[in-house]
């Protein structure tokens, strides 16, 4: 029986980062388009499962040397000429899927048949480099959905593997991914982000968006939480801090950012010590922001104890401003919008 590359060893589901995929569409830092309604599952490294026999040859595909026929030399074709060939296969798959990467490397690194749905097909794997730094194995077939997973996936099935004595899963090889860390370094200072990444941890996927999110700490120990496009998405590299991505519902386990992780429990947490009475769900929490002077979060509640609304300014760690409750009429006043709560 074929071995299937998957993150077996992975059984969690993030069910609490609905409400992180739902927050960035209106992220002010150029969150992902379109992005709500699904939960993380870490449960497997993609849509695409790859069999341990494709990836028997993959050493010899690797030395490009060794896939020159006969004919090809006769002819004068080069290695150099295999890498334009890859490359234009690999755009034209990225196209299909669609997928957010322009093509900058590629290389057959696999080819054979494979059965899906009860029909042989035949496939090809293209290992990817792309221009934002991220890398992929890309697989094309002749029947069915073109899929893939990412070098962050990869990576983790390869370790599960060993940790678990099997033999291990397959791993990106071009010199530009090859060194996941340093991948990961390029892809979030290509965001917009300088990071030098010191560890690094593949979180899970929304399967129905598309997207994949890890977990990297960098060398001054922030942390961020990274969204990236798998086959099928063509968002962008998105970057959250652990703060943000933890309110969304998504903490960081690697880092703290350089300080406390406010999450939505914390501001719950705020309305008991202070005895408002408001049952509210994740769901129902809506944090604005944190004030520039004051340093009080401003945080929308929606609960049946409360029909007019509830917003409220709770100081944290240094902040020396009191506790406030107020409805969202005088929230209005404010400058502050409701949200969740229509306006009476």
């Amino acid at each position: 029986m074929k071995r299937i590359l998957v993150l077996a060893g992975f059984g969690l589901l993030l069910t609490a980062s609905c409400a992180w995929a739902q927050s960035q569409g209106a992220d002010n830092n150029g969150g992902q388009p379109g992005v709500g309604g699904s939960s993380v599952t870490a449960g497997s490294a993609g849509p695409g499962n790859i069999s341990a026999g494709q990836f028997d040859a993959m050493q010899d595909y690797a030395n490009m040397a060794k896939r020159l026929s006969k004919s090809d030399k006769e002819k004068g074709k080069t290695v150099e000429d295999l890498m334009k060939e890859d490359q234009a296969a690999a755009s034209v798959l990225v196209t299909k899927m669609p997928l957010a990467c322009q093509v900058q490397k590629a290389i057959l690194a696999a080819q054979g048949p494979e059965t899906v749905d009860g029909k042989t097909t035949q496939t090809s794997t293209y290992e990817t480099v792309c221009a934002n730094g991220m890398g992929y194995f890309l697989i094309s077939r002749d029947v069915g959905l073109p899929s893939g997973l990412s070098c962050f996936a990869a990576d983790t099935a390869r370790a599960i593997d060993v940790a678990a004595g099997r033999k291990p899963a397959p791993y990106c090889a071009l010199p530009e991914v090859a060194d996941i860390k340093a991948m990961a370094s390029s892809v979030i200072t290509r965001a917009g982000t300088p990071c030098t990444v010191r560890d690094y941890r593949w979180v899970g996927q929304n399967t129905s968006l598309h997207v994949e999110f890890d977990e990297v700490v960098c060398s001054d120990n922030k942390g961020y939480i990274l969204a990236l496009a798998l086959p099928g998405s063509l968002s962008p590299v998105h970057v959250s801090t652990c703060h943000d991505s933890a309110m969304r519902g998504l903490p960081c386990k690697l880092s703290d950012n350089g300080g406390a992780i406010i999450t939505k429990q914390v501001f719950k947490g705020a309305l008991q010590k202070h005895a408002i009475a408001c049952d509210a769900g994740d769901a129902d929490i809506h944090p604005f922001g944190q004030e520039t002077v004051q340093k009080r979060y401003v945080v929308e509640f929606k609960c049946v104890q409360q029909p007019k609304g509830l917003v409220t300014y709770i100081p944290l760690a240094d902040a020396k401003a009191p506790f406030e409750a107020i409805d969202c009429a005088a929230a209005a006043k404010r400058g502050v919008k409701c949200t969740l709560t229509a306006p009476n």
